[in-house]
C-alpha cells in the first residue's frame, strides 16, 4: 500500500494497492478526482475499485485522477486555485506506464464544473502518446466512462471509445 501525496496534502497523485499474493497483471484505473483514500486506509470507491480487480484477475492496482484535489464532493473542484494539480500530468504517464490495462472511469462529464470537461482530452492524450488501449465498466450516456462505485460487480470490461463531440 502506497500513495504520491503533496505535502501540503490537497493532491494525491498516485495510489497503489496490492492485492494479491500470487504474480498477476497490474490495473491502472484513472477517475475523476481522489477522496479519502491514503497509503494506509481505503474509501468506498477504492474498496469497489478492489472488488473489480480481484475480479478480472487483477494482482496490484494502482489508481490516478483527471483531478489530483483531494475532495469527498467533486463540487469542490469549482473553488480549488489548482484542481489538476502541478504533478497531474507526469504522474498519469506514469501510471499508464506501469499496468498492463488502464480502466477509465470518471463517469459523466456533466457532474463537473463547464470549464473543467475537457481535461480527459489531455489524459487521452496521453494514453494514445503511449499507445495504450482505454478500458471501462461501460459508458454513460453522454459516452464518458462510468463510475465504478455504484456499478455492480458482473460488469465485463469493454474498449472505451472516446466520444467524438464532447
Amino acid at each position: 500500500m502506497s500513495a504520491i501525496i503533496s505535502p501540503c496534502g490537497l493532491y494525491r497523485y498516485r495510489l497503489e494497492r496490492n492485492i494479491s499474493l500470487l504474480p498477476a497483471p497490474s490495473v491502472a484505473w484513472i477517475m475523476v478526482n481522489p477522496s479519502t483514500a491514503d497509503a494506509t486506509e481505503d474509501d468506498h470507491t477504492i474498496r469497489k475499485v478492489r472488488g473489480f480487480s480481484e475480479r478480472f484477475g487483477f494482482g496490484r492496482i494502482i489508481v490516478g485522477n483527471l483531478f489530483a484535489f483531494r475532495a469527498t464532493d467533486i463540487r469542490a473542484l469549482r473553488t480549488a486555485a489548482d484542481p489538476i494539480g502541478l504533478d497531474a500530468g507526469t504522474h498519469l504517464r506514469l501510471i499508464m506506464r506501469d499496468a498492463e490495462k488502464v480502466i477509465v472511469a470518471w463517469g459523466p462529464l456533466a457532474k463537473l464544473p463547464r470549464h473543467l470537461r475537457s481535461r480527459w482530452h489531455e489524459v487521452r492524450g496521453i494514453a494514445e502518446a503511449l499507445c495504450v488501449p482505454l478500458y471501462c465498466l461501460g459508458t454513460a450516456q453522454d459516452g464518458h466512462p462510468l463510475h465504478p462505485l455504484m456499478q455492480p460487480y458482473d460488469r465485463a470490461l469493454t474498449v472505451w471509445e472516446a466520444p467524438h463531440d464532447r
